[in-house]
Formats: structure tokens, sequence, C-alpha cells
């Protein structure tokens, strides 16, 4: 089975060779390492039905955007498309030369910035925080091989690469730089960041990085084609996934750096987490009576523990309710005594950007997945 990936240089590339190797020596399954331009040219692929791609690499922020644009437009290019599941965090990487004194992303107004080419999800990711953030630059289309060198005769001021830390492209000895570079620091300016995580590029990523630099994090999806999928693909595409969750910790130990933030998925059908408890509320839940059941949308799991309080959805506040499994924390709204109920706040959900919601239920504060409730 080929698996698009990315440029050569790219975490996407490694990653899938990460994984074709893992599946080599444990499930003697054959998979064959595609490299491409990036998420929008595998995004292009899978859609297309005229190709015979069935299985790659995707940004988050680049398939929500597809997702939200066939809405607009009546479409149905992402309606065959499912995520299979996320895999690691890429970092918003903004650099500049050390001499153009820019440090953050508000400098960068009236500025030139590249944002990779058509093939890139750093597209899609530049187009978001322009828009929302209101920071108006002058968008320069350039490919990631040549950001370094477009940066370095200056016809552009600065350029956002998106991948996971650290990227080869930017593995650079400082003793052979002619011009210096620096990292700029991003915050939510004006809100932009809102569905994306927090997230640093490290001081160690990278040689000449003088700084931990906060940034924001986007997911890398692994994403099928289902009607593409013969029952055979559906069969490996099945022990793909399993076998990344199976040896999640030899990843880890031997594979690109960021295996480390890869989330166990936590889905709707299940067997019953029996250790998934509340960890952290804004709000005490109210189940005091015995074998009490409520329902909860789950919009997001995270490493760590945001520090919002409440998220609004179409103009109204839910409070957020975390519980810990897995690893990983795992972020509730609402509060139901039907699962009907839950599944139009989960609509809501889905139509504000967390393409992943869904429904949850609880028994005594414990998430329980017993399909009987669901009845």
């Amino acid at each position: 089975m080929v698996i698009l990936s990315g440029p050569e240089k790219g975490s996407y590339n490694r990653f899938v060779g990460d994984i074709a190797s893992l599946l080599g020596e444990k499930n003697g399954i054959r998979l064959e390492n595609r490299t491409s331009g990036g998420s929008a040219y595998n995004f292009k692929m899978l859609a297309d039905p005229n190709t015979n791609y069935r299985i790659g690499l995707i940004q988050s922020d680049y398939l929500n955007l597809m997702e939200a644009e066939d809405k607009i437009n009546n479409t149905n290019k992402t309606g065959s498309l499912k995520v299979v599941m996320q895999l690691a965090t890429e970092q918003i990487h903004l650099v500049a030369k050390t001499s153009s004194g820019l440090t953050n992303l508000q400098d960068l107004d009236m500025k030139r910035v590249g944002i990779g080419n058509e093939e890139q999800g750093s597209m899609a990711t530049a187009r978001i925080i322009k828009e929302r953030s209101q920071i108006s630059w002058t968008t320069v289309y350039v490919g990631f091989d040549e950001m370094l060198s477009r940066l370095s005769k200056g016809s552009i001021d600065a350029g956002l690469l998106v991948g996971s830390a650290p990227l080869d492209l930017l593995d650079i000895d400082p003793q052979v730089m002619i011009d210096e570079i620096t990292m700029l620091e991003l915050d939510d300016f004006n809100g932009w960041a809102r569905y994306y995580e927090n997230d640093t590029i490290y001081r160690d990523d990278y040689k000449w990085n003088a700084k931990n630099t906060p940034t924001f994090g986007v997911r890398t999806l692994l994403v099928v084609n289902e009607s593409k999928l013969t029952s055979e693909d559906k069969q490996t595409v099945s022990v793909i996934k399993s076998s990344i969750i199976q040896n999640l910790d030899q990843l880890r130990r031997q594979g690109h750096p960021k295996w480390r933030t890869v989330i166990i998925p936590d889905e709707p059908i299940v067997e019953m987490e029996k250790n998934a408890v509340v960890t952290k509320t804004t709000d005490q839940l109210t189940a005091d009576s015995k074998d009490e059941i409520t329902f909860r949308v789950q919009i997001y799991s995270r490493n760590y523990i945001r520090e919002d309080e409440q998220i609004t959805i179409n103009g109204k506040s839910y409070n957020i309710y975390v519980y810990f499994y897995l690893g990983a924390y795992r972020y509730t709204i609402g509060e139901f005594t039907s699962p009907s109920d839950a599944a139009e706040l989960q609509y809501s959900c889905r139509e504000s950007g967390y393409s992943q919601a869904f429904v949850a239920a609880f028994k005594d504060n414990i998430r329980s997945t017993d399909p009987d409730l669901f009845k």
C-alpha cells in the first residue's frame, strides 16, 4: 500500500518511513513511502476519484478548511475522507533574519511573508492566521526548498513553515550561516489560534535557536478515502492503526522525536474505560446518585491541561470538563440526560470547527462506551 507523505526533508516523510519500517518488521505488510508536495497535494490526490491513492498524511487545519469550503460551495470533496488517527503535532515555524529585528507575529504587518506553495498545507495555516489575526502582510508563494534562499536574498522578510520540529530543512550549523536566522514568537493575537494547540519550539530543536519560542501546533492526520478501499485495504489500514498504537513506545524511542506527542485515540466504540476518571472540571459533575448517566460532547484531546475554563459554540458559553485516559486529557462540554440531546451539540461543535467531536457517556463520572447506554 502506498502512503502519501511529504517533501523529502519534511517530517511527514520521516513519520511514514517510521511506520513502514515498523510494520515491515512486525506484520509482513509492505508499505511504500511516497514523497509528495505536502498536505494540499495529498488531499487533492486522495479526494480525486480518478487516482489510485488511498491513504496519506494531511494537516488537521487544512482538512478542516476543505470541509468548511465544501459546506460553503455545496461540494463534497471531503465526503469519503476518513481520519484513521491523529499522529504527531506540527509546530508553526516563523523564521526571519536576525538582522531584520522582527520578533513576533505583530511585527509582520506590511512585511513580505513566504508561506509555501500550492501543494503545501502551510498555505492554509497562513491564510487562517492572516484572516483571523488581521495582520496585513504581503503573501509570497514560495516552496519550502526555496524559503531560506529567498530569505537570505531579501525577497521575503519572513517564512512560514509547518512541520514537526526539528525540521531537516532548518537543521543548519550556525557556524556556516552567512545570515543568522531567528524564530519569531506567536501569540493568540485577535483570537486567531482558538482551534490550535499551545506549543513550543525548543532551543535544543535547532543549533541556531537561542531560546524556547512560544508557538502553536496542528495535528498530523492519517487519512483514507473509504470509497477507494477494498476489503483487503480496510484490513491493512486497521493493522496500520493498531500497530502504531501497540508499538508507540518503540516509535518514540527509535523514530522522529515528535512521536512522543502522539495521543492514543479515544473513540466512541471501544471497551469499557474502567480507569478513565474525571481529574479536573471547571464545574462539578452532578452525579450524586448511584448509576446516574450523563452525556457530554468530547471535542478534543491534549497532552496537557489547557487553562481555558469555558468555550463558546454558536454564541453560547459552555463549561469544560476534563478527564484523563491513556496518557492524555480528554475535553468535554455540555451535560445531557439523553444521547439525542447531546448529538445536537455535537453537530454544532463540528459546524464550529471541532470536526472530531463525538458524544461520550459517563456513568457516575466514569467514561463508558457501553452501547446499551446509547439506545
